[in-house]
């Protein structure tokens, strides 16, 4: 616990104690029943500021709302000290309090000025603002002084009570007194005005914080304008006193605890459910130990130790799980939030098993849920290195935030949540909520790494393809340029040395078949050139595609898009045309044919039709070009009722 709100706490029960003994004690000091009010109107501020204090000992709020009640204590106890110095038996010290007593009203304000300071996360940065709380005390004093050394203020029933006062003219007196209240007001008013600076530079949570003490604390300095204006009007501070009172001490506080419990600052709705149901899990305790006690007791007798012991033993047993089944009902009372946001999650999930959910809207949900539109869902997936993240679409990302909660699945992290607006109780819910969310937060990750596997599988097997087609065209160059020509040139000499011979001769006949076997050869490589790469591509896709219609003994009515389409796909696509129309020739019995080649986002539709007799089999006849389509990444889909044509559909993706 930190020392302001330690001093607080020690001097408000020291002030109580004073001011106790002094009211029972003294004829002319205040009634008993004004000090009961007060104290009760007091002990909150104190005990919620010593609670927030020691919840985050590093933040000025708890000792600033502890002073708010421990101020007016002291004040009080001083005022009551000093009106003794009226009664028969003067306390030590009566005359030094009484004159200090007609000005010391002003450190009321203490515990105020202090939250509004620091309230919530400390003190405003900038040199101006470092002086202001010196610069209030400054004031303070002044005001204290100017009010108490005034000899007006020391006379009681037309004479004056103390023995010293300060007798300036009145000249000089009253600008005093206006000068000391002037000063103190501007100071009120320039703290007023550090919140609406603070508000300026807060982000979004800590602006609905700060609405509610700027509500409460700026009716503050305009009641004490007020009640010194109707004070000099001859109004009795009896009269507008208490309104101010009930502002600074309950109005002030009661807006704190609003912005504490409403807007999730310092997790207090933690620490007051754990404080009811121990609190409740006492009274159930002691309930069970008397009625135990009572219901043995009826049986071995009142006096026996067997019964004490019974119900010692039973309350023991029974404690815990009171205590667990109070905690839960006491949350779901207390942080009704909490409950509500578990039950969203859990239909999630269960929408999730059902189908009816995709896993990935798992982070759009804790958005929701936890109120944090900037909160990031990460996933590390398996062989990535410590910073590589992905988003649930699989993107790479970054985490954007230092307030991060770690997912844990068997011992090893495989992710992250970075909340973007963070507190105890926001970083508490989001733990709940992802230990709750397991189920879609793995299968999300889990499908997140089977589309990279599968990407990455159509990016090799796109890179094999092309690897593949560029050492086709390679071979098919060194067939044409290379053995081809090497063969023709052999056929070429050989005919040389037949014209040499006499036809009559046997090895003319020799030479003749071994032409014909070597231009046999040429013409079987350049079939094999050709199945390498169709030679008619040279001349673009289009050209190759008429040239295979205008071979068909069936008409065929031909469309073909302007497309610019790599080496790999324009291959795919001539071959599936070419092997839907020598299907449909050799099986459909069909006299209507069509093509057609159409762009469909990053690839192209095409489509080979006839209006034969149908009744065709999946893959019959085309499984070389249900791979090469594959290969890309593309589909191939055959359509083929008995009695109304076939219709071969190929979406073939572009390969790069």
């Amino acid at each position: 616990m930190g020392w302001g709100a330690l001093s607080a706490a020690v001097v408000f029960v020291g002030a109580t104690l004073v001011d106790a003994f002094l009211t029972f004690g003294s004829a002319h000091a205040r009634a008993p029943h004004d000090l009961f009010l007060m104290t009760v109107v007091l002990v909150p501020s104190v005990l919620v500021g010593l609670g927030l204090d020691r919840r985050v000992p590093d933040r000025p709020v708890g000792a600033a709302l502890a002073w708010i009640g421990a101020a007016p204590a002291a004040v009080s106890a001083i005022e009551t000290w000093g009106q003794t110095l009226l009664g028969p038996h003067p306390w030590p010290g009566a005359t030094a309090m009484f004159i200090l007593k007609q000005g010391v009203w002003v450190w009321n304000l203490t515990g105020l000025v202090a939250l509004c300071l620091v309230f919530p996360d400390g003190q405003l940065s900038g040199r101006g603002w470092r002086w202001l709380p010196w610069l209030a005390i400054a004031a303070a004093c002044f005001l204290n002084a100017a009010v108490s050394l005034d000899p007006a203020s020391h006379r009681v029933d037309g004479r004056s009570r103390a023995g010293y006062a300060l007798h300036l003219p009145a000249t000089v007196r009253v600008p005093e007194l206006v000068l000391a209240f002037a000063t103190f007001l501007i100071v009120l008013a320039a703290t007023v005005a550090s919140l609406v600076v603070r508000y300026r530079r807060s982000g979004e949570v800590a602006r609905l914080q700060l609405r509610w003490l700027i509500l409460s604390a700026s009716a503050v300095p305009v009641l004490l304008g007020l009640g010194w204006i109707a004070e000099l009007e001859g109004v009795p501070v009896s009269v507008w006193g208490p309104a101010f009172l009930l502002v600074m001490l309950v109005a002030v506080p009661a807006a704190i605890a609003i912005a504490v419990l409403r807007h999730d600052l310092y997790d207090v709705d933690r620490l007051l459910g754990s404080s009811v149901s121990w609190l409740l899990t006492s009274v159930a305790s002691a309930a069970i130990f008397a009625v135990t006690v009572y219901s043995i007791g009826d049986v071995v007798g009142a006096e026996s130790r067997v019964g004490v012991t019974g119900a010692a033993f039973i309350t023991a047993l029974l404690l815990l799980p009171v205590h667990r089944l109070l905690h839960e009902r006491v949350g779901r009372l207390l942080d009704r939030e909490r409950n509500v946001m578990l039950a969203r999650v859990e239909e999630f999930v269960e929408q999730v098993r059902d189908g009816a959910a995709e896993p990935e809207q798992i982070a759009g949900l804790l958005q929701s849920v936890l109120r944090d539109p900037d909160l990031q869902l990460l996933f590390r997936l398996p062989g990535a290195s410590e910073d590589d993240f992905v988003d649930v679409d699989g993107r790479s990302a970054r985490p954007q935030g230092h307030d991060r909660i770690p997912l844990l699945s068997n011992n090893s992290d495989v992710g992250v949540i970075v909340l973007g607006t963070s507190s105890s109780r926001r970083r508490r819910q989001a733990r709940d909520a992802v230990l709750n969310a397991r189920f879609p937060i793995e299968v999300a990750r889990l499908r997140i790494a089977l589309r990279r596997a599968l990407e990455d599988v159509r990016s090799s097997r796109a890179r094999l393809l092309v690897a593949a087609t560029t050492e086709r065209r390679r071979l098919e160059r060194d067939l044409h340029d290379g053995a081809q020509q090497q063969i023709v040139a052999v056929g070429m000499r050989l005919r040389s040395l037949q014209r040499q011979i006499a036809p009559n001769a046997p090895a003319y006949n020799e030479l003749d078949l071994a032409v014909a076997a070597l231009e046999s050869t040429v013409a079987e490589l350049r079939r094999l050139a050709h199945g390498v790469r169709p030679s008619r591509l040279e001349d673009g896709l289009s050209a190759a595609l008429q040239a295979l219609a205008a071979a068909s003994p069936i008409p065929v009515e031909l469309t073909v898009a302007e497309l610019a389409l790599t080496d790999v796909t324009a291959t795919t696509v001539y071959f599936v045309v070419a092997e839907g129309l020598a299907n449909a020739l050799k099986h459909a019995e069909a006299t209507q044919l069509s093509a057609s080649v159409t762009p469909q986002g990053d690839g192209v539709i095409v489509e080979v039709r006839d209006n034969g007799i149908g009744g065709a089999k999946p893959g019959f006849g085309l499984t070389s070009v249900r791979d090469r389509v594959a290969a890309t990444g593309g589909r191939l889909t055959v359509e083929s009722d008995t009695g109304t044509g076939t219709s071969l559909i190929a979406e073939i993706a572009c390969a790069s």
